[in-house]
């Protein structure tokens, strides 16, 4: 550079990415012909960010303590926490260092009075944060076994007792929704659980809810669920379940049938149905009472209902029956809402049993004086009912159930 050049000029200093985790300098000397000494510019490049957060793994009890972690960084950093529980650190803030030592944090825990809590920390510097969770035990009300959680239970209805853990007295609630079917009782550290018989043509799931018995606010209750089979499935041709009702849909097409997982003895057992459109005359409702499942093929029952003439049989004692027309009662085969057969004890006849066929709750057919198969063979399940439709049929005739439902009298 002469003298007579100008007096201001530009120098351009380009740096490399200092990916240490120090600060670091360098000095640049300036120099220019014709003048006298030497300009010195020391230049100090930051240190590249780096946050370090090692993070607690225990739980921290029920009845509090302390909860330590260690922060690393070459930058200040700051801690941020939005819960009370938490708000107790001994240590908020720090202006980081460059040789990496740890800064050790300290978090005072209360108690705990209430259920299970969590929460988070956040570690933030300018350039970078790092977020964990600390937990803290509270009240424990769980299942011994934790596939005890979820139960699955026979249609048929029936009772599971299964063992709870917990670290209080603890009570039961049951949603409103689910008290029709579903109920339940505490027996010290023992859960009772007890089902009705599932009238529904798909199964249905419920809970109930276990709560500490002293109030204990923001507890979640605790729930134990409860899933129950349908008590019956589909023999042959096609169903369709209306998703919001469960009612369910089936065609003389493929004679399409259901038949129950239960067994029938004494009592009564009754099908509701949302609608029937039976345009065929050759169309039936059949009901048929088979014993091959659960016995020998003997002491069977059978009902059809046809637009014309129907008929009720069995061959308890005898292949007999009792036959009738539903016009003789003013129903219309259309107009079915109900059917239900009734095995109960004669009240004419001692020791023996009658058959009763009931529609739209009206006695339409009776068989008397028959053998009480059911007493005679005490280990015999009961009769499995088929229902549906008998056969094919030119037009498409189809009924919807709404339910089916079993009473026993024994």
């Amino acid at each position: 550079m002469s003298a007579t050049s100008s007096l201001v000029s530009e120098i351009v200093v380009t740096l490399e990415n200092n990916v240490g985790k120090q600060m670091r300098t360098a000095q640049l000397f300036i120099k220019a012909e014709g003048i006298e000494g030497t300009k010195v510019v020391t230049i100090e490049q930051a240190s590249k960010e780096d946050l370090v957060v090692i993070r607690p793994t225990d739980i921290v009890p029920t009845e509090g303590g302390m909860v330590s972690f260690n922060i690393i960084s070459n930058k200040p950093w700051e801690i941020i926490t939005t819960t009370q529980f938490l708000e107790n650190i001994d240590k908020t803030s720090g202006t980081g260092n460059e040789n990496g030592e740890k800064e050790n944090i300290t978090i005072t825990v209360p108690k705990n009075t209430g259920a299970i809590r969590s929460a988070e920390i956040t570690v933030k510097t300018a350039f970078q944060e790092e977020t964990f969770t600390i937990t803290q035990d509270g009240i424990v009300i769980e299942t011994k076994n934790e596939e005890d959680a979820v139960n699955t239970m026979s249609g048929e209805g029936g009772e599971k007792t299964i063992e709870i853990n917990s670290s209080v007295e603890w009570k039961i609630e049951i949603p409103t929704e689910y008290k029709e079917w579903l109920s339940a009782e505490a027996d010290g550290n023992r859960l009772k659980l007890s089902t009705t018989f599932n009238n529904l043509f798909v199964p249905r799931t419920g809970h109930i809810l276990l709560y500490p018995k002293m109030n204990v606010p923001g507890f979640e209750g605790v729930p134990i669920e409860v899933t129950q089979t349908r008590n019956m499935s589909l023999d042959r041709g096609e169903e369709t379940v209306d998703p919001v009702t469960g009612y369910t849909t089936i065609q003389s097409k493929g004679a399409a049938r259901f038949v129950s997982n239960f067994g029938f003895r004494k009592g009564k057992v009754a099908w509701e149905f949302d609608k029937v459109d039976i345009p065929d005359s050759n169309g039936a409702i059949e009901l048929n009472g088979d014993t091959w499942t659960w016995g020998d093929g003997s002491g069977y029952i059978k009902a059809w209902l046809r637009p014309e003439s129907s008929e009720m049989t069995s061959n308890i004692d005898a292949w007999d029956g009792a036959y009738f027309k539903l016009q003789n009662f003013n129903i219309n085969i259309n107009d079915v809402k109900s059917i239900a057969i009734e095995a109960k004890d004669d009240p004419e006849n001692e020791g023996k049993i009658c058959l009763i066929l009931y529609v739209n709750e009206q006695e339409v057919a009776r068989m008397k004086n028959k053998t009480d198969i059911y007493a005679v063979n005490p280990n015999f399940r009961g009769q499995q009912f088929y229902f549906g439709f008998e056969s094919e049929t030119d037009q498409i005739c189809t009924m919807t159930f709404k339910s089916i439902n079993f009473e026993s009298y024994e």
